[in-house]
C-alpha cells in the first residue's frame, strides 16, 4: 500500500511541530461503532462526474464507487470475501500504513488489512488522502490522517511504530517518529486516527504520536501537495 497518507510535510518540519503527550491506559477506549463505507469529498475535483478505488498491494481494485461532479463521494468497503487474498497479522498492515516496529494482537489468529489512500480515476492519477496539517505556532504544529483497518475477529492491538521512514520519505527529513498504538479493533471495519506532533528547537527535531480507534465521519481528501499547502499558505 502507497504510504502517501502519512505525508508529514516538509515545510511542517521546519516551521515546527510540537508533539502532543501520550497517556498510558490500562484500557483503550471501546471500539467504535463498525465502519462499512467511507464518505468525503475529494477537494478540488473537476471535470465532471468519475469514480474512486480502494486499491490492493498488487494495483488489483478491491472496491470502486462514483464520484459526483461536486466530488462526493462514497465508497462501500469490501467484504471478507474480496478481502481473503489480501489479509494478513495485523502488525503487517500496520506496517504496511508506513509504520514499522512492534504491534501485538491479544488473539494471535486475528488477519488484517489496512489502507490510508484512495485512488480517484482521473488525469494525472494521484492518491488522495482523509488527511490535515497545521501550523501550531512558530515551532509546533500537527498532522492527522485517517486510517481505515479491517480484522476477521476482535483484538486488541498495542505496542510501538517508528514513522520516521515515512516522514524521510516524504518530507525529506531523517527524524524518528515514535507513536503508540492501544487500541481495541472488532471484527470488520475500523476507523483508525493517526496523530503525529513534531516540535523544532535549537537541539533538533523530535516528534511523536499515537494510532488509536476512532468514530468515524465523512472527511476532505486532499493530495498530499495539498496538505503541504495548508502549512505553507502562512508563510
Amino acid at each position: 500500500m502507497r504510504r502517501g497518507a502519512l505525508l508529514l510535510p516538509a515545510a511542517l518540519l521546519l516551521a515546527g511541530c510540537a508533539p502532543r503527550p501520550l497517556v498510558s491506559l490500562l484500557q483503550p477506549p471501546a471500539p467504535a461503532a463498525p465502519v462499512t463505507a467511507v464518505s468525503g469529498d475529494i477537494s478540488r475535483w473537476s471535470g465532471g462526474g468519475g469514480s474512486i478505488a480502494l486499491t490492493g498491494p498488487g494495483g488489483q481494485a478491491l472496491a470502486r464507487a462514483a464520484v459526483a461532479p461536486d466530488g462526493q463521494f462514497t465508497l462501500p468497503l469490501p467484504d471478507a470475501e474480496a478481502l481473503a487474498p489480501v489479509l494478513t497479522t495485523p502488525a503487517a498492515a500496520v506496517a504496511a500504513l508506513g509504520c514499522v516496529g512492534t504491534v501485538l494482537s491479544s488473539d494471535p489468529a486475528a488477519r488484517s488489512y489496512a489502507f490510508f489512500g484512495l485512488t480517484p480515476q482521473r488525469s494525472p492519477t494521484q492518491e488522495v488522502f482523509a488527511a490535515q496539517a497545521e501550523r501550531t505556532s512558530f515551532a509546533t504544529g500537527a498532522f492527522s490522517g485517517r486510517a481505515y483497518l479491517y480484522t476477521d475477529r476482535p483484538t486488541r492491538l498495542s505496542g510501538t511504530v517508528d514513522c520516521g521512514p515515512v516522514v524521510q520519505q516524504f518530507a525529506g527529513v531523517q527524524v524518528a517518529v515514535p507513536v503508540t498504538v492501544d487500541l481495541t479493533a472488532q471484527p470488520g471495519w475500523n476507523a483508525l486516527e493517526l496523530s503525529v506532533g513534531v516540535q523544532v528547537s535549537f537541539s533538533g527535531v523530535s516528534a511523536g504520536g499515537r494510532l488509536s480507534a476512532v468514530g468515524d465521519s465523512p472527511r476532505l481528501w486532499r493530495t498530499p501537495e495539498e496538505v503541504v499547502q495548508q502549512v505553507t499558505a502562512g508563510f
